[in-house]
């Protein structure tokens, strides 16, 4: 017998089985030119379809938009858009808004059995991209196209208009709530590095803006006075275990011995990425391209977790390949620091700051999950 076309979660009162069709016979290729007045829009594998004109995953990294744009193909809200040289790793999606783009790009208008909406988040799901893929041809990935041609003789399955309408809608929600978190991560990241400019002294010994009660003079040190820079080592002589590895890039593996077990440091690189510190919590273990600084003499590690992301770094690359830090580089730092109560109402100040981040991108990686998961399921 053979299976009904429904997926596998669905909104209540829709029934009916849904109807596989080729592209071909939903989408007719659009050819009108556009005009100098109309803005540039392009298709990146992660955002869609955007107005930026120079995209790192759109076809900006591949051809030169010419200044002559009579070549350039208009589009219209809900037409599809895809980029021939990268559809077949998503760059594909629907136009909000009427623009024009690059003569590489193809552009393909919908009858009324489509709702755009609903096509938008259909070329978000591995399965159709894969489609795409083995319908694009070339010599190598980098010569991979995805033709007209081939295009049309991919299929789909679809419901009713009103059903398109209905699970558009519903990923279009969590994108808006996505797109909210990530707003505001990006306002709370302008804020923390404005305080940074602001809170923490230079030169005149005292800071632009303090907290209340405070104006004694901050002492200025270096921060092989202030802290203690440790090297990291390699991890390769032990077993496995619960203590986590760091490296520049982050965690790495566990294993069953640390370097500090008891006391928190600032991660900073010793090579490549040299201007990422971070914190980390004891106990663990770093590797040799990672220092760990712990604070001497009761200092606050929040006050100087902040002052580690003032300095800037790439200034004090000693390097001329690979960017590298070394320990006496680091010691020779001039920095400020005022009374261990002030420290601590500073670092707490900016602890804040982190801690709603790392709220906000948790929830936006929790929503991208959610979604990612409903894309599989109310799909076929």
């Amino acid at each position: 017998m053979e299976e009904k076309k429904v997926p596998k979660l669905r909104f209540k009162g829709f029934v009916q089985e849904w109807e596989q069709r080729k592209l071909g016979e939903l989408y007719k290729e659009r050819k009108e030119k556009g005009n100098n007045k109309l803005p540039i829009l392009s298709v990146s594998i992660h955002s869609g379809v955007s107005d930026s004109e120079l995209n790192s995953d759109s076809l900006g990294k591949d051809v030169k938009r010419s200044e002559d744009k009579t070549l350039y193909k208009r589009t219209y809200s809900g037409d599809l858009v895809f980029n021939m040289m990268r559809a077949w790793q998503g760059a594909i999606g629907v136009v909000k808004n009427e623009g024009m783009v690059s003569p590489a790009y193809i552009v393909a208008t919908p009858n009324n059995k489509i709702f755009p909406g609903f096509m938008n988040y259909y070329f978000q799901r591995k399965p159709a991209i894969y489609e795409l893929n083995n319908l694009s041809y070339g010599v190598t990935d980098f010569r991979k196209r995805l033709y007209w041609d081939s295009f049309i003789k991919a299929h789909t399955i679809f419901p009713s208009i009103s059903e398109q309408k209905k699970i558009s809608d519903f990923f279009l929600k969590i994108d808006d709530t996505i797109a909210l978190h990530q707003r505001k991560i990006e306002q709370l990241k302008l804020f923390k590095q404005a305080f940074l400019q602001k809170m923490l002294a230079n030169q005149e010994n005292v800071p632009e803006i303090r907290f209340a009660d405070f104006d004694v003079y901050w002492e200025q040190h270096t921060l092989g006075e202030t802290t203690d820079i440790r090297a990291g080592r390699d991890y390769k002589h032990l077993k496995s275990g619960n203590i986590p590895v760091y490296g520049t890039g982050g965690y790495m593996l566990s294993v069953d011995d640390a370097l500090s077990f008891d006391k928190d440091a600032i991660g900073i690189g010793r090579k490549g990425t040299i201007d990422n510190p971070y914190i980390l919590k004891a106990p663990f273990w770093t590797v040799d391209t990672l220092f760990y600084v712990i604070p001497r003499n009761g200092n606050e590690i929040d006050f100087f977790y902040s002052v580690f992301q003032k300095i800037n770094w790439k200034s004090k690359d000693e390097s001329t390949g690979v960017p590298s830090l070394s320990k006496s580089a680091i010691n020779s730092i001039l920095v400020y620091a005022p009374s261990k109560d002030e420290q601590k109402k500073i670092g707490a100040f900016f602890k804040y700051f982190d801690e709603n981040i790392l709220i906000h991108q948790h929830k936006v990686n929790l929503l991208k999950q959610l979604k990612k998961a409903f894309l599989q399921k109310m799909f076929i």
